[in-house]
């Protein structure tokens, strides 16, 4: 399930327009990942249904959990910075994005401004099973017009493009390949295997 903030009464850690992933919807409350980072409630009043997918949700008394949170000790565990509870976390996103999102939408989430670096990584991860070569024309046109890509993106998004053969990414990494800022061995190593297997 997937909501989008229409409104901020409370002037809490929330964008309008901006879509998150429902952790756990009890009544007329969710626990989304705000922008601040944190695992918090907030009222539903502030956000319309985006995306209604409960299909990967236990139904527990009055309340719907995702089905990888869904022990007991979650949320105490959590906010003890347990690891297993906070890679917990980060994986329900994830498949939350890639079950309920298409590969336009993530796409338009990839290239909008509303979203941080780390979100758009996550992203990043959910396309790769969708993407079509629209999208890596698409994305490839975004990132070449793009000045200042932020550093966390530059290896994800070649790691995507990489196994596309098309003149946009091509022209891409000719850019970053001639580009003296890019000092990242592996991002190097991906450019220039890309180069050698070019047809």
């Amino acid at each position: 399930m997937i909501v989008k903030a229409i409104s901020n009464k409370g002037n809490r850690d929330i964008t309008i327009n901006k879509l998150y992933p429902v952790i756990i919807k009890k009544d007329n409350e969710i626990r989304i990942v705000d922008d601040f980072g944190g695992l918090s409630i907030y009222e539903l009043q502030d956000f319309q249904i985006y995306r209604e997918n409960m299909s990967s949700y236990s139904n527990n008394i009055n309340s719907f959990v995702y089905k990888l949170i869904d022990y007991p000790t979650f949320l105490e565990n959590y906010y003890n910075d347990d690891k297993k509870a906070v890679n917990n976390l980060t994986d329900s996103l994830l498949h939350i994005f890639e079950e309920d999102l298409n590969s336009e939408e993530l796409v338009e989430l990839i290239t909008s401004e509303y979203y941080s670096s780390y979100e758009k990584v996550a992203f990043i991860e959910a396309i790769e099973n969708k993407i079509t070569d629209d999208s890596a024309k698409k994305l490839a046109n975004h990132f070449q017009n793009k000045h200042n890509i932020e550093p966390e993106l530059l290896l994800p998004i070649c790691k995507l493009l990489f196994k596309y053969q098309i003149q946009e990414v091509y022209d891409l990494f000719l850019r970053y390949i001639s580009d003296d800022t890019i000092n990242d061995d592996s991002l190097q190593n991906i450019i220039v295997e890309y180069f050698n297997k070019y047809n």
